[in-house]
């Protein structure tokens, strides 16, 4: 039986000597440019400022602190309850939505599946970018998030109502000792 073999430097190099050979063409892809520093700086902040759904942004934070570490984050059962999800489909769009905007943007997917290791990854210097812009806006806003709904939070206590008291005065009380 004949046998066929190339050999190349690059995985590239040898999946395009391939394609030539079975296709017979001598046209070259060219290969994709790496965005400059400032480049991807604007496409990221640009990504980050679009991004509308709170699930993807969280998502979105939650993979660039993970890369800042060198991991990456496993679809787990973890995931699932830190976003309040069920199954696992709704990873699909707000991963989508997402790479949906990079793709427009810069021209390339913002957070990739790590097979090998089993979860989501976003290149390191597009977490730096992600997590500077999150401190900023966490520290330019001057006042604290609103927090979602639900019990009061540790500083808060409930208070009744006294009697003969209006029912439209407020049942929380701020405990500024704590």
């Amino acid at each position: 039986m004949p046998q066929i073999s190339f050999q190349a430097d690059t995985q590239e190099e040898l999946i395009e000597m391939v394609r030539r050979w079975v296709t017979g063409l001598t046209v070259q892809a060219a290969p994709i440019a790496e965005p400059s520093s400032d480049r991807r700086v604007h496409d990221v902040q640009e990504v980050m400022r679009r991004i509308r759904g709170e699930d993807s942004r969280t998502l979105v934070i939650e993979v660039a602190g993970a890369a800042a570490r060198g991991a990456a984050v496993p679809r787990d059962e973890m995931l699932l309850k830190m976003l309040k999800k069920t199954t696992y489909t709704a990873f699909g769009g707000m991963v989508g939505g997402a790479n949906k905007l990079m793709r427009r943007i810069g021209g390339r997917d913002l957070i990739t599946w790590d097979a090998a290791g089993g979860g989501y990854r976003i290149d390191p210097r597009d977490a730096e970018v992600i997590l500077a812009m999150t401190a900023e806006g966490s520290a330019s806003s001057g006042q604290a998030r609103r927090r979602p709904s639900g019990p009061p939070g540790p500083n808060h206590t409930k208070v009744p109502h006294p009697p003969g008291a209006a029912a439209t005065e407020p049942a929380v009380r701020l405990d500024t000792d704590a």
